[in-house]
């Protein structure tokens, strides 16, 4: 630790003449200090009681020792670049008091607090606040540079225009929403295989449906195979020359599934360092609920642990440059919210556990199947950078060969989809899905 330092700053917060420093130098709270913890914590709680730093005097009595007198005359940036450097070190401390105390006994748990903590060390150091007034010029390059970023199609392109071109890589946490079994995760595997498609790197977690299963979606969006028929191996020879292709390929989509992580468990922490080494650009969460919140304490409500989950995510979007979609379950409450025909779709109040994504979210998408007119239908409940009018998106859907079409009158427009159905014996039967008590999830999983 660099003790000097820390009081080099106690001493400039108590004589200062400059307001706006005086509050900057308190932004960093006593997490920045060691030897000196006890007197930035009184300061900043003199001030947030009384609305001012204490004087010299006040100060002294409860601390007679060192001397604070002194003129410092650093410039502001010596003091933060020192003050980070100063916890840096303080966390490099405690992760080696970590491995020397559970290292043996937890390796797994060890280097995952490892990582996270390298994480926010090297944050520490990237983080640099933007003036608006003196980086005028700066920001306006910014928007400029972000705005000619490639946007990442949905697979949708009614739904990429009303934002302005799919999905940022700048920064995104678009939040999809439903009922069970309702075509979250088809949905899901459609953003991949398009994001993929074009050259955009995915990562995608799925902690309920294995990865080769969801392959044959990827696949059957693709090239519009028969997912029944994949679902249950039966490959003909224009499939297998495809998968061959495919391997060609030099865009990656990749699923993580609880049994890839440390100790089996996935958390965002571990999620960027997957985003990083492999260069992701879409990172897909099918199942926020089964992640683990790396900030958890023991009283947490399920409500604390999305609210975190989400906002690290969103910032791990800033940082690392990528989108991220979160696909989430609609709570049972959802039943009683109904459109102007009666036809239950959730809003952003029936998300399971808490609305907080809905409210981190820049997008947020409210699902629903109409399983007797085979119609997936998608609605703008948020849409932050984008004029939301609760548009609803309407898409007949086959689900067996991945043919989809945007349907701007939902009442004229009906299809028979084939059952997929996972029977070896039974060729597939154009019957609905729902005429079977089946929706398209059940259909497809063991």
């Amino acid at each position: 630790m660099n003790i000097s330092i820390e009081l080099q700053v106690i001493a400039r917060i108590l004589t200062t003449t400059d307001p706006e420093e005086r509050d900057i130098l308190c932004s960093y709270d006593s997490s920045y200090y060691d030897a000196f913890k006890p007197q930035i914590e009184f300061i900043l709680k003199h001030r947030d009681r009384y609305g001012k730093v204490p004087d010299k005097f006040t100060y002294q009595t409860t601390f007679p020792e060192p001397d604070i007198n002194f003129v410092v005359n650093e410039k502001l940036e010596y003091f933060r670049q020192g003050l980070i450097e100063n916890k840096q070190t303080i966390m490099l401390r405690e992760a080696a008091n970590k491995v020397i105390d559970e290292g043996a006994a937890h390796p797994a748990e060890t280097w995952a607090y490892l990582l996270q903590q390298g994480e926010k060390a090297l944050d520490l150091s990237n983080s640099k606040p933007l003036s608006l007034v003196h980086d005028a010029e700066k920001r306006s390059k910014q928007v400029e540079e972000y705005n000619k970023q490639k946007r990442i199609p949905t697979g949708f392109p009614e739904i990429d225009n009303a934002m302005y071109g799919g999905l940022s890589t700048v920064e995104e946490l678009i939040l999809f929403f439903a009922r069970m079994n309702n075509g979250k995760s088809w949905v899901a595997t459609r953003l991949m295989e398009t994001a993929q498609a074009h050259g955009f790197p995915v990562l995608y977690y799925s902690p309920e449906m294995q990865g080769c299963f969801l392959g044959t979606r990827f696949d059957t969006w693709r090239a519009h195979f028969s997912n029944s028929q994949l679902h249950q191996g039966k490959y003909a020879e224009d499939y297998i020359e495809y998968l061959k292709d495919l391997e060609k390929q030099d865009t990656d989509a990749i699923i993580i599934e609880d049994k890839d992580a440390p100790d089996n468990v996935v958390n965002v922490p571990y999620i960027k360092q997957l985003v990083r080494k492999n260069g992701i650009k879409l990172v897909i969460i099918d199942g926020l609920s089964y992640m683990e919140d790396s900030r958890a304490k023991y009283n947490d409500t399920d409500s604390t642990k999305y609210k975190n989950l989400c906002a690290d995510l969103f910032s791990m979007s800033k940082q690392c440059g990528c989108a991220v979609a979160v696909f989430m379950q609609a709570n049972r409450a959802s039943k009683e919210s109904k459109d102007e025909n009666g036809e239950t779709f959730p809003n952003i109040y029936n998300i399971e556990g808490s609305d907080h994504p809905a409210r981190i979210a820049t997008q947020a998408f409210a699902m629903r199947q109409l399983f007797e007119k085979h119609i997936l239908e998608l609605r703008m409940e948020k849409a932050r950078s984008a004029a939301n009018q609760k548009t609803v998106f309407s898409y007949s859907w086959d689900i067996n060969t991945g043919d989809v079409q945007y349907m701007s009158d939902p009442g004229e427009v009906q299809v028979n989809t084939p059952v997929i159905s996972t029977n070896t014996e039974t060729p597939d039967m154009p019957a609905s899905v729902s005429d079977i008590g089946l929706d398209i999830d059940d259909t497809v999983e063991f």
